[in-house]
Parts: C-alpha cells; structure tokens; sequence
C-alpha cells in the first residue's frame, strides 16, 4: 500500500505549491522556498504579528501572514483605546 501510494503520488499527485501548510512565518513569504542567502534581499520585512500567532481574536481566517499589517482580515477596528 506504501509503495503503491508513493508510486501514485509522485507521477499523478498534484504540486504543493509555496506554502503547503499555510505557516505564518517569514521563511515561506519569501519567493523562493526555501529562502536562498541573503533571505529578503535589500529590506527587511515589516512584520506586525509573532511567528505562531494564530487565532487571532477577531480574524475572518486563521492564516494570517507576519507580514501582513493587522488589519486585513480582521472584523471591527482593533486601534488601542
């Protein structure tokens, strides 16, 4: 049954693509995956969340980028009051 599947997959399976797992860290933002020297080029990304902060309260999805400022995706303003 292994090799079958293994056989299978890899003559009929479908590419994976950048970010399979939907991670939110920067290494998979990167247009080459895994990152090459030099990562991110001449600037540093911006990043608004930690790397596993996930379930943001008040987030439409559960995946949301570092990089990505906090209000995309997200309900209701969430400026300090």
């Amino acid at each position: 049954v292994f090799l079958f599947n293994l056989i299978w997959s890899i003559r009929h399976g479908r590419e994976a693509g950048g970010n399979p797992w939907r991670a939110t860290t920067l290494e998979w933002q990167t247009p080459e995956t895994p990152p090459a020297h030099g990562n991110f080029g001449k600037e540093l990304p911006i990043v608004y969340r930690w790397a596993y902060d996930y379930s943001v309260p008040g987030a439409k999805e559960d995946f949301i980028p570092q990089n990505v400022p906090g209000s995309f995706g997200l309900g209701p303003s969430r400026e300090p009051a």
